[in-house]
């Protein structure tokens, strides 16, 4: 299980790239739990504003992921985009540590620090190129396994910094440790980060860039991504409702909601290594559809909760599914364009943006007709309607294939 590690230790370049991955899921976790806090509670942004604020801020990193994961593809040299990307993100973060006030937050978050977000693709791309050389099996195992690093960075920084700077009730200074992870990521960008031996400067070979944007636009292609974004919409649905259900119809405390977030958090990282390594003797589509269904099995166990308990009791069996749903689409989307990692990573801001589409008409609908409880089976729905829709498209694939 923990040979990927043995292997990312061993090629120094690996190692670099998961540091910088760290850093960056760090700087993510610094800000993104404290942000509707530090806007509202803070800096005394409107609600209104804070809405528009976060919608603006969503388009603008999937449009720039995107556009950069495809450009990245056809430059080949990923390092000066992230030297760039990073240096973006010193600055946005740097600005609202510095300067705290709503109109710096507003244009810092909406216009400056969504091309540091674009850093996540850069980072997976980069690292992808540095398994060409291995067996897909390990590759993917390998990114599986970054992808645990971004969680471990998601588990130990917020719960660092609420005990540091919890008390004073003010987080502003978490833009400031955001800051210096960004920081981090650019020193290594400019000073270790080196380029792949086998990847040319500018690959000749990648199609252009609107040619790629129609190759995302297929219809095979869209409905992939409508189905592991319905997948992992779930996710979503089930963070959302499961603290209301445990507070409000359960009787549970604030502060188990903050223990059962960190315990699946933690419970998480260990299967996501577990799915890294069974990913070499198992098809990912099989494991993508084993933990879908198992996932939907859990949203409809939650509707069944009677008892604090209850909701504790089914936290293992939910943040087991929950791993693989986290690590595995973004080897799913790197496999469907092998020789473009740019390319497939863009899929996964994408996925986020869809599934957290689905995620807010899901639970407006769900609470709206069938309470908190009654939302988790549409948590269910959308589980198995993801697999019906990928499976469906797998299978046409399989049988053009053989025709």
């Amino acid at each position: 299980m923990f040979s990927s590690f043995g292997q990312i230790a061993g090629r120094p370049q690996l190692l670099v790239l998961s540091l910088m991955i760290f850093a960056q899921g760090s700087a993510f976790g610094a800000t993104i739990p404290y942000l509707s806090v530090t806007a509202i509670g803070t800096l005394g942004m409107s609600d209104q504003a804070y809405s528009l604020l976060v919608l603006v801020s969503s388009v603008a990193a999937v449009t720039i992921s995107v556009s950069l994961g495809i450009l990245s593809d056809m430059l080949g040299d990923r390092r000066h985009m992230l030297i760039g990307m990073s240096a973006l993100g010193v600055v946005g973060y740097g600005a609202i540590y510095l300067f705290p006030s709503v109109p710096v937050f507003l244009g810092a978050t909406s216009l400056v620090i969504p091309f540091f977000y674009a850093t996540s693709s850069l980072l997976f791309a980069s690292a992808r190129l540095h398994t060409g050389d291995m067996e897909p099996t390990e590759a993917a195992s390998i990114n599986a396994t970054l992808r645990a690093i971004v969680s471990a960075a998601w588990v130990l920084t917020p719960a660092g910094l609420g005990l540091l700077l919890g008390a004073s009730g003010n987080m502003i200074g978490a833009w400031g440790l955001a800051a210096l992870f960004c920081l981090f990521i650019l020193v290594c960008a400019v000073f270790v980060l080196t380029k792949p031996t086998n990847q040319p400067v500018r690959d000749a070979n990648a199609p252009g860039f609107f040619a790629a944007l129609r190759e995302l636009a297929a219809r095979d292609m869209l409905i992939r991504m409508v189905s592991i974004a319905a997948i992992t919409s779930t996710l979503r649905l089930s963070g959302t409702i499961w603290p209301l259900i445990l507070t409000l119809q359960l009787g549970g405390k604030t502060a188990d909601v903050g223990l059962i977030a960190g315990m699946t958090a933690l419970i998480e990282i260990p299967f996501m290594l577990m799915w890294a390594h069974l990913l070499k003797r198992h098809n990912i589509i099989g494991i993508i559809v084993t933990s879908a269904l198992g996932y939907g099995a859990y949203m409809a166990a939650l509707s069944f909760a009677s008892a604090p308990w209850h909701i504790y009791a089914l936290a293992l069996p939910g943040a087991a599914f929950a791993a693989a749903l986290l690590a595995l689409p973004l080897n799913y989307f790197q496999d469907l364009f092998p020789g473009r990692p740019g390319l497939g990573t863009a899929f996964l801001p994408i996925n986020s943006f869809l599934g957290n589409g689905l995620n807010a008409a899901a639970f407006a609908i769900g609470s709206h007709f069938f309470g908190y409880s009654g939302s988790s089976w549409l948590g269910t729905a959308l589980a198995i309607g993801g697999v019906i829709g990928l499976l469906s498209v797998e299978r046409r694939d399989a049988r053009a294939a053989i025709e």
